[in-house]
Protein backbone atom coordinates (compact mmCIF):
# COMPACT_ATOMS: atom_id res chain seq x y z
CA UNK A 1 0.00 0.00 0.00
CA UNK A 2 1.53 3.29 -0.61
CA UNK A 3 0.08 7.11 -0.17
CA UNK A 4 1.02 9.96 -2.94
CA UNK A 5 1.41 14.08 -2.18
CA UNK A 6 1.46 16.54 -0.19
CA UNK A 7 1.05 16.95 4.03
CA UNK A 8 -1.41 16.41 6.01
CA UNK A 9 -0.81 18.62 8.85
CA UNK A 10 3.09 19.15 9.28
CA UNK A 11 3.56 15.68 8.67
CA UNK A 12 4.84 14.42 5.40
CA UNK A 13 2.89 11.55 3.31
CA UNK A 14 4.98 8.53 3.10
CA UNK A 15 4.74 7.17 -0.46
CA UNK A 16 6.02 3.42 -0.41
CA UNK A 17 5.76 2.27 -3.90
CA UNK A 18 9.02 1.25 -5.24
CA UNK A 19 10.95 1.47 -2.09
CA UNK A 20 12.81 -1.78 -0.87
CA UNK A 21 14.75 -0.35 2.00
CA UNK A 22 14.24 2.29 4.03
CA UNK A 23 16.02 4.75 7.35
CA UNK A 24 14.50 6.59 10.19
CA UNK A 25 16.82 8.42 12.04
CA UNK A 26 15.60 10.08 15.24
CA UNK A 27 17.47 10.89 18.34
CA UNK A 28 15.21 12.76 21.50
CA UNK A 29 13.35 11.82 24.52
CA UNK A 30 10.95 8.17 24.81
CA UNK A 31 8.09 9.98 24.16
CA UNK A 32 9.29 11.75 20.72
CA UNK A 33 10.55 8.12 20.06
CA UNK A 34 7.26 6.58 20.81
CA UNK A 35 5.65 9.10 18.36
CA UNK A 36 7.45 7.99 15.40
CA UNK A 37 6.36 4.19 15.95
CA UNK A 38 2.90 4.54 13.54
CA UNK A 39 5.81 6.08 10.66
CA UNK A 40 7.90 2.99 11.47
CA UNK A 41 4.36 0.70 11.57
CA UNK A 42 3.06 2.39 8.32
CA UNK A 43 6.33 1.28 6.54
CA UNK A 44 7.46 -2.23 8.02
CA UNK A 45 3.31 -3.14 7.31
CA UNK A 46 4.17 -1.76 4.05
CA UNK A 47 6.53 -4.48 3.04
CA UNK A 48 9.49 -2.23 3.64
CA UNK A 49 12.88 -3.38 5.31
CA UNK A 50 13.20 -0.38 7.61
CA UNK A 51 15.40 0.20 10.14
CA UNK A 52 15.50 2.55 13.37
CA UNK A 53 18.01 4.46 14.14
CA UNK A 54 18.16 5.94 18.14
CA UNK A 55 19.49 5.56 21.29
CA UNK A 56 20.03 2.08 21.61
CA UNK A 57 17.65 1.51 24.16
CA UNK A 58 14.41 3.51 22.36
CA UNK A 59 15.86 1.69 19.22
CA UNK A 60 15.49 -2.13 20.61
CA UNK A 61 11.88 -0.77 22.15
CA UNK A 62 10.71 0.10 18.72
CA UNK A 63 12.12 -3.53 17.35
CA UNK A 64 10.40 -5.71 19.77
CA UNK A 65 7.11 -3.26 19.49
CA UNK A 66 6.77 -2.77 16.15
CA UNK A 67 8.92 -5.12 14.07
CA UNK A 68 11.51 -2.78 12.36
CA UNK A 69 15.65 -3.13 12.62
CA UNK A 70 17.24 -1.82 15.55
CA UNK A 71 20.60 0.35 15.04
CA UNK A 72 22.17 2.26 17.62
CA UNK A 73 22.94 5.97 16.73
CA UNK A 74 26.43 5.44 18.44
CA UNK A 75 27.41 2.26 16.35
CA UNK A 76 30.55 2.90 14.36
CA UNK A 77 29.03 2.65 11.39
CA UNK A 78 25.92 5.19 12.19
CA UNK A 79 28.09 7.72 14.02
CA UNK A 80 29.52 9.47 11.67
CA UNK A 81 25.75 11.25 10.62
CA UNK A 82 26.62 13.22 13.85
CA UNK A 83 29.80 13.52 14.79
CA UNK A 84 32.34 15.48 12.21
CA UNK A 85 35.29 13.34 10.94
CA UNK A 86 34.30 9.97 11.15
CA UNK A 87 33.89 7.47 8.46
CA UNK A 88 30.89 7.17 6.40
CA UNK A 89 29.92 3.72 5.49
CA UNK A 90 27.18 3.71 2.36
CA UNK A 91 24.32 2.31 1.62
CA UNK A 92 23.04 2.61 -1.63
CA UNK A 93 20.05 -0.01 -1.25
CA UNK A 94 18.48 2.14 0.56
CA UNK A 95 15.17 4.02 -1.32
CA UNK A 96 14.06 6.11 1.58
CA UNK A 97 15.04 8.12 4.37
CA UNK A 98 13.22 9.95 7.02
CA UNK A 99 15.12 12.46 9.19
CA UNK A 100 13.91 14.17 11.86
CA UNK A 101 17.23 16.53 12.46
CA UNK A 102 17.03 17.43 8.33
CA UNK A 103 17.89 21.00 8.25
CA UNK A 104 19.94 21.18 12.13
CA UNK A 105 22.99 21.87 9.76
CA UNK A 106 23.96 22.13 6.10
CA UNK A 107 26.99 20.07 7.06
CA UNK A 108 25.06 17.10 8.83
CA UNK A 109 22.58 17.10 5.68
CA UNK A 110 25.13 16.35 3.31
CA UNK A 111 26.96 13.99 5.49
CA UNK A 112 23.29 11.97 5.23
CA UNK A 113 23.17 12.13 1.23
CA UNK A 114 26.36 10.29 1.31
CA UNK A 115 25.50 7.77 3.10
CA UNK A 116 22.02 7.47 1.74
CA UNK A 117 23.09 8.45 -2.11
CA UNK A 118 20.24 6.89 -3.95
CA UNK A 119 17.67 8.09 -1.33
CA UNK A 120 14.72 10.44 -1.54
CA UNK A 121 15.52 12.17 2.15
CA UNK A 122 12.45 13.51 3.82
CA UNK A 123 12.56 16.00 6.42
CA UNK A 124 10.36 15.03 8.99
CA UNK A 125 9.12 17.18 11.57
CA UNK A 126 9.21 17.15 15.41
CA UNK A 127 7.15 14.14 16.28
CA UNK A 128 4.03 15.03 17.77
CA UNK A 129 0.85 13.55 18.79
CA UNK A 130 -2.45 14.86 19.41
CA UNK A 131 -4.74 15.85 15.89
CA UNK A 132 -1.60 15.92 13.25
CA UNK A 133 -0.40 12.06 14.65
CA UNK A 134 -4.10 11.07 14.06
CA UNK A 135 -4.40 12.66 10.61
CA UNK A 136 -1.61 10.98 9.70
CA UNK A 137 -2.80 7.58 10.56
CA UNK A 138 -6.18 8.00 9.02
CA UNK A 139 -4.26 8.84 5.91
CA UNK A 140 -2.36 5.43 6.55
CA UNK A 141 -4.29 2.86 7.85
CA UNK A 142 -1.30 0.54 8.31
CA UNK A 143 0.11 3.03 11.07
CA UNK A 144 -3.02 1.86 13.58
CA UNK A 145 -1.63 0.50 16.64
CA UNK A 146 -4.06 -3.12 17.35
CA UNK A 147 -6.17 -2.92 20.29
CA UNK A 148 -5.27 -5.32 22.81
CA UNK A 149 -8.45 -5.83 23.95
CA UNK A 150 -11.57 -5.38 22.47
CA UNK A 151 -14.31 -3.45 24.16
CA UNK A 152 -15.93 -4.75 27.30
CA UNK A 153 -13.28 -7.99 27.12
CA UNK A 154 -11.07 -8.31 29.60
CA UNK A 155 -7.34 -7.42 28.81
CA UNK A 156 -4.07 -9.84 29.13
CA UNK A 157 -2.90 -8.21 33.06
CA UNK A 158 -4.65 -7.77 35.92
CA UNK A 159 -3.20 -4.62 37.08
CA UNK A 160 -3.57 -1.41 36.79
CA UNK A 161 0.01 0.24 36.54
CA UNK A 162 -0.21 4.45 37.91
CA UNK A 163 3.09 6.35 36.17
CA UNK A 164 2.90 9.15 38.36
CA UNK A 165 6.15 10.78 36.72
CA UNK A 166 6.83 13.14 33.67
CA UNK A 167 9.45 15.16 31.85
CA UNK A 168 9.00 17.96 34.31
CA UNK A 169 7.25 18.69 37.68
CA UNK A 170 4.97 20.78 35.86
CA UNK A 171 3.83 18.05 33.87
CA UNK A 172 2.74 16.42 36.95
CA UNK A 173 -0.25 15.90 38.67
CA UNK A 174 0.21 16.44 42.29
CA UNK A 175 1.06 13.26 44.84
CA UNK A 176 -1.96 13.43 47.02
CA UNK A 177 -4.24 13.13 44.28
CA UNK A 178 -2.11 9.64 43.27
CA UNK A 179 -2.43 8.10 46.59
CA UNK A 180 -5.88 8.86 46.68
CA UNK A 181 -6.26 7.24 43.38
CA UNK A 182 -4.37 4.22 44.61
CA UNK A 183 -6.42 4.28 47.53
CA UNK A 184 -9.75 4.44 45.85
CA UNK A 185 -8.35 1.54 43.49
CA UNK A 186 -7.35 -1.17 46.16
CA UNK A 187 -10.46 -0.39 48.35
CA UNK A 188 -12.29 -1.65 44.79
CA UNK A 189 -10.28 -4.31 44.91
CA UNK A 190 -7.95 -3.86 42.00
CA UNK A 191 -4.23 -4.78 41.09
CA UNK A 192 -2.74 -1.43 41.56
CA UNK A 193 1.30 -1.19 41.05
CA UNK A 194 2.18 2.58 40.99
CA UNK A 195 6.12 3.59 39.30
CA UNK A 196 8.44 5.83 38.62
CA UNK A 197 11.29 6.65 36.81
CA UNK A 198 14.92 6.97 38.51
CA UNK A 199 14.95 10.35 37.50
CA UNK A 200 11.89 10.92 39.75
CA UNK A 201 14.06 9.43 42.33
CA UNK A 202 16.24 12.49 42.73
CA UNK A 203 13.34 15.09 41.49
CA UNK A 204 10.53 13.90 44.48
CA UNK A 205 10.22 16.33 47.38
CA UNK A 206 10.30 14.50 50.49
CA UNK A 207 6.31 14.72 50.85
CA UNK A 208 6.16 13.50 47.06
CA UNK A 209 8.77 10.80 48.04
CA UNK A 210 6.46 10.04 51.07
CA UNK A 211 3.11 9.68 48.85
CA UNK A 212 5.40 6.99 46.39
CA UNK A 213 6.78 4.86 49.10
CA UNK A 214 3.11 4.83 51.03
CA UNK A 215 1.43 3.52 47.55
CA UNK A 216 4.44 0.82 47.74
CA UNK A 217 5.95 2.52 44.47
CA UNK A 218 8.40 1.16 42.22
CA UNK A 219 11.57 2.33 40.25
CA UNK A 220 11.55 1.72 37.06
CA UNK A 221 15.48 1.33 35.99
CA UNK A 222 15.30 -0.06 32.43
CA UNK A 223 12.95 0.67 29.08
CA UNK A 224 12.55 -3.11 29.11
CA UNK A 225 10.96 -3.31 32.66
CA UNK A 226 9.06 -0.47 31.67
CA UNK A 227 7.84 -2.50 28.61
CA UNK A 228 6.97 -5.54 30.49
CA UNK A 229 5.19 -3.73 32.95
CA UNK A 230 3.52 -1.83 30.54
CA UNK A 231 2.66 -4.67 28.49
CA UNK A 232 1.34 -6.84 30.95
CA UNK A 233 -0.93 -3.90 32.30
CA UNK A 234 -5.15 -4.16 32.26
CA UNK A 235 -5.17 -0.58 32.16
CA UNK A 236 -2.90 3.14 32.20
CA UNK A 237 -2.70 6.09 34.03
CA UNK A 238 -0.22 8.75 33.49
CA UNK A 239 0.97 12.02 32.69
CA UNK A 240 1.61 13.63 29.85
CA UNK A 241 4.88 11.75 29.29
CA UNK A 242 7.04 9.03 27.12
CA UNK A 243 5.41 6.17 29.28
CA UNK A 244 1.74 7.30 28.49
CA UNK A 245 2.37 7.05 24.81
CA UNK A 246 4.19 3.97 25.19
CA UNK A 247 1.05 2.29 26.77
CA UNK A 248 -1.64 3.95 24.05
CA UNK A 249 0.91 2.88 21.15
CA UNK A 250 1.39 -0.51 23.00
CA UNK A 251 -3.24 -0.74 23.02
CA UNK A 252 -3.15 -0.75 26.65
CA UNK A 253 -6.44 1.10 27.46
CA UNK A 254 -4.76 4.67 28.72
CA UNK A 255 -6.18 7.64 30.47
CA UNK A 256 -3.67 10.66 30.07
CA UNK A 257 -3.44 13.34 32.41
CA UNK A 258 -3.51 16.87 31.22
CA UNK A 259 -3.08 20.24 32.77
CA UNK A 260 -0.11 22.11 31.73
CA UNK A 261 0.04 21.29 28.14
CA UNK A 262 -2.17 20.97 25.16
CA UNK A 263 -3.43 18.02 24.84
CA UNK A 264 -4.66 18.83 20.83
CA UNK A 265 -1.28 18.82 20.44
CA UNK A 266 0.52 16.54 22.56
CA UNK A 267 -2.15 13.61 23.55
CA UNK A 268 -1.24 9.83 23.65
CA UNK A 269 -2.90 8.59 20.38
CA UNK A 270 -3.87 4.77 20.13
CA UNK A 271 -7.23 2.49 20.20
CA UNK A 272 -8.56 3.11 23.70
CA UNK A 273 -7.01 6.28 25.07
CA UNK A 274 -9.16 8.96 27.23
CA UNK A 275 -7.65 12.63 28.14
CA UNK A 276 -8.79 14.06 31.67
CA UNK A 277 -7.91 17.51 32.17
CA UNK A 278 -7.05 20.09 29.72
CA UNK A 279 -4.56 23.21 29.16
CA UNK A 280 -4.55 25.38 32.22
CA UNK A 281 -7.26 22.83 34.17
CA UNK A 282 -6.02 19.68 35.27
CA UNK A 283 -8.90 16.89 36.34
CA UNK A 284 -9.85 15.89 39.64
CA UNK A 285 -9.58 12.42 41.03
CA UNK A 286 -13.08 11.61 40.54
CA UNK A 287 -13.41 12.14 37.08
CA UNK A 288 -10.31 9.86 36.56
CA UNK A 289 -11.54 7.30 38.61
CA UNK A 290 -14.36 7.22 36.37
CA UNK A 291 -13.08 7.55 32.85
CA UNK A 292 -10.94 4.42 34.21
CA UNK A 293 -13.88 2.55 35.48
CA UNK A 294 -15.34 3.09 31.63
CA UNK A 295 -12.81 2.12 30.51
CA UNK A 296 -12.61 -1.48 31.93
CA UNK A 297 -15.93 -1.89 31.95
Amino acid sequence: MSTRGGQIGAIPRIDTEGVREAWVLHRGALGDSVLTWPVLRHLARSGVETTFVADLAKAELASACVGVRAMSAEAPEMVALWREGGSLRGRPGAGLVLDYEHGASQARDARVKRMFPKARVIAMPQARGGDMLRAFIDAHPLAQTETRASEGEEASGDAIVLHVGAGSDAKRWVMANWCELHERLCDEGAGVIAIAGEVERERFSRTDAGFFQRMGGRWIETLEELREIVGGARAFVGNDSGPTHLAAQMGVATVALFGATDARAWAPVGPRVRVVGRLGAWGSVDEVARELSAMMS
